[in-house]
């Protein structure tokens, strides 16, 4: 099943701080060194081509160290100013999984666009843990919202407003895009979930986050209580996963460029396919939920994905579909932003 619903269309600040300076490869002369700054240091940087640069970095509000992935516009010049992507990966992985896995580098190529791929941890969920206890400190929301978008404005030639910056992620990063985008509308103006899960108070989605919290999860990493992230998962004292998913709170996110994807899973790998079936149930509340306030947004059930885009993708939960995602995905968001 496929359905397109199109109701609408259009979907980091000051103060540098210098510290030592990182360990660095040469670079061209147009691209400066990235300075530490607003809780942020820069411990390494590696610009690996002409685009794309490798920063590790630690940080004040989460346990590191942190790898954040830089790819600026082919013809970058610090006289300009561009818009900025920040690309969300999932849970389970890393931000590296969008430049090996993702082809992202190809995607942005040509695109007058500066795109950052931040480390989001193993089951960071793109929030400030409500009891990291040992696990602390765990400020994903403060690491992402306070100090690495004016780190960046800082360091690099962007559009520092509203108008300039746009978020969009895959699964645990598509809930992270859409979470940051309603908790902070000043801040963005298009934000893009693909396969995010996006309703909290889906059995499916609350048991998983549990089950990584947990350290049921193979590769989930250091085991942490239930209640770490979002507070207790008890019915009726679940207040902090209401609070946090996106699909029950959407009124924020008016007057924002939205775009939703999601496919249906296949036979393909049924594992991935039950993965995706369950994401897209959030995906249908997330888009109800838009419909019912009367809220413009992009929707696409893409189902197993015969017909979707350029790339191979079979409606499963993977980078197949979600490569074909961006490639959608990019022309609306660069048209609801700035850019030279």
């Amino acid at each position: 099943m496929r359905r397109r619903s199109l109701i609408g269309g259009v979907l980091v600040l000051a103060g540098l701080t210098a510290a030592s300076a990182p360990v660095r490869a040469a670079a061209s002369a147009s691209v400066p060194t990235m300075r530490s700054g607003h809780g942020i240091t820069v411990t390494a940087e590696h610009q690996v081509d002409a685009r794309r640069i490798d920063l590790t970095v630690t940080s004040t509000a989460v346990a590191g160290p942190h790898d954040v992935h830089v790819l600026l516009p082919a013809d970058y010049r610090p006289a300009e100013r561009y818009p900025v992507l920040y690309l969300l990966h999932g849970a389970l992985d890393g931000p590296g999984s969008w430049l090996t896995n993702g082809d992202v580098e190809r995607i942005t190529a040509g695109r007058p666009l500066i795109t950052v791929v931040p480390d989001g941890g193993l089951k960071g969920w793109y929030t400030d843990w409500a009891h990291p206890r040992d696990a602390a400190p765990q400020q994903w929301e403060t690491f992402h919202i306070d100090q690495l978008i004016p780190f960046v404005d800082d360091n690099l030639a962007t559009v520092a407003s509203r108008n300039g910056r746009a978020i969009a992620g895959l699964s645990m990063g598509g809930f992270g895009a859409m979470r940051y985008a309603a908790r902070h509308p000043d801040l963005f103006a298009y934000a893009a979930s693909f396969s995010g899960a996006l309703d909290l108070l889906n059995p499916a989605v609350r048991a998983t986050i549990v089950a990584e919290e947990l350290g049921v999860v193979p590769n989930s990493g250091p085991p942490a209580a239930a209640d770490a992230i979002f507070g207790s998962p008890l019915i009726g004292l679940d207040g902090g996963w209401r609070a946090a998913s996106p699909a029950r709170n959407v009124a924020p996110l008016r007057g924002m460029g939205l775009a939703i994807y999601t496919g249906g899973g296949s036979i393909s790998d049924p594992f991935s396919g039950f993965v995706e079936s369950n994401i897209r149930d959030t995906a249908w509340a997330m888009h109800r939920s838009l419909d019912a306030a009367g809220i413009p947004h992009f929707f696409d059930d893409y189902g197993d994905g015969r017909g979707y885009g350029p790339g191979r993708c079979d409606g499963n939960h993977d980078f197949g579909c979600w490569k074909n995602d961006l490639v959608n995905v990019l022309p609306r968001l660069l048209a609801a932003v700035s850019h030279p």
